[in-house]
């Protein structure tokens, strides 16, 4: 992994929230039990160039009434408070395509988007199934620096490949106060990381994204994840819609 030598704070930025099915964060377990979940941007303070992970989405992007999101607030109201504007953030590192992570992207004037080739690969020609969840008109027309597998980004942050949920995700390590920090590469709740007695009756030790490519993949990934990580960052876990600073 090699040694980091910066150390950021990660502010988390709710931008939407909503009721979902917990199934949807532990694949084939919890079926039926309802919990909210949030949708964020990270912005990596102390980052030079200034750096977020992710672009966010509002409420009003969830256009599937069945799953509905309701705003928490705007993007530029969520980067105001850290003294910020859209046009001020220069990286924004994407954990993958799916539009709830992309689609407030052409409100970054001046950013590049850091995405796995894979990812924009399978984006602009996804299977059937999943292209409800690519949505072109976010994605198309970026300045996009495209990676191929594990990489530093910059002093002190890393991405790692970590597929399955779709083909391309990456988390992002960043050094923190507490260690490493991962923000997940795939929707997660904590509950995709802890083993109930059940799970350990049968010898799984995590759980997997119920949206996926590949749920071998995605299990993979999630376990390389808790063994890695100093403290886990799941991309949708309503932990964070009050917390003010990771690390």
């Amino acid at each position: 992994m090699g040694v980091f030598n910066v150390n950021y704070v990660i502010r988390p930025i709710a931008l939407c929230s909503g009721i979902r099915d917990q199934s949807q964060w532990t694949y084939r377990w919890n079926i039926g039990q309802k919990v909210l979940s949030a949708c964020y941007i990270w912005y990596l303070e102390g980052s030079d160039p200034v750096t977020i992970v992710d672009a966010g989405a509002q409420g009003e992007h969830f256009t599937n009434p069945e799953f509905p999101m309701s705003t928490c607030r705007s993007l530029e109201e969520g980067l105001h408070k850290y003294g910020l504007k859209p046009e001020d953030v220069k990286q924004i590192v994407v954990t993958h395509l799916h539009f709830d992570h992309i689609a407030l992207a052409q409100r970054y004037t001046n950013a590049t988007f850091i995405v796995q080739q894979k990812e924009l690969a399978f984006a602009r020609n996804p299977h059937v199934f999943l292209a409800v969840d690519y949505r072109s008109e976010y994605f198309e027309g970026l300045n996009y620096h495209l990676l191929d597998g594990d990489q530093e980004v910059m002093p002190g942050v890393k991405v790692l490949l970590t597929p399955g949920h779709s083909p391309g995700g990456q988390s992002i390590v960043v050094s923190v106060r507490g260690g490493k920090a991962i923000i997940t590469g795939f929707c997660a709740q904590m509950s995709t990381f802890i083993q109930t007695p059940a799970m350990k009756a049968r010898g799984v030790e995590v759980a997997a994204a119920g949206l996926h490519t590949d749920c071998r993949e995605v299990y993979d990934s999630a376990l390389k994840i808790k063994h890695t990580a100093d403290i886990i960052v799941p991309l949708h876990d309503p932990m964070f819609m009050e917390m003010e600073r990771i690390g």
